[in-house]
């Protein structure tokens, strides 16, 4: 039996322990960082972080850098109004096969060439004056 996109996971692998212990911050002392579940098809992970008080620039760039450090890409999202910051943490893109590329500029220019030369044939034959 497969699992359903609807069924939650919520238990933790290494790597968001470890991003977990590293985000705790001591300018913040009441700041709960939770683990929110896994994204759909698996493809990474959300974190919340609650009871925040202040929040700056360089406290932003120490999270993505212990993100970064676990070869994740993070996207952050604050909600001051809630005290809140959601890290939504997903692993990097890969990087695409240039075959297709080549394959559609090859098919591209061919379909460009038959249609000047049907173009070129259906002419009437220039006469000169």
């Amino acid at each position: 039996m497969s699992k359903s996109v609807f069924n939650r996971r919520l238990k933790k692998n290494k790597a968001v322990d470890e991003i977990i212990h590293g985000i705790n911050d001591t300018d913040n002392p009441d700041m709960d960082v939770s683990f929110k579940g896994y994204m759909h098809g698996g493809e990474g992970f959300k974190l919340q972080v609650n009871n925040l008080e202040t929040i700056t620039d360089y406290t932003l760039s120490i999270w993505r850098n212990i993100v970064e450090g676990q070869g994740l890409r993070p996207r952050i999202a604050t909600n001051m109004m809630n005290g809140t910051v959601d890290i939504s943490c997903t692993p990097p893109e890969k990087r695409r096969n240039r075959c297709k590329y080549i394959n559609s500029m090859v098919y591209l220019s061919t379909t460009a060439f038959f249609i000047y030369y049907l173009w070129k044939r259906h002419l009437p034959p220039h006469t000169s004056i």
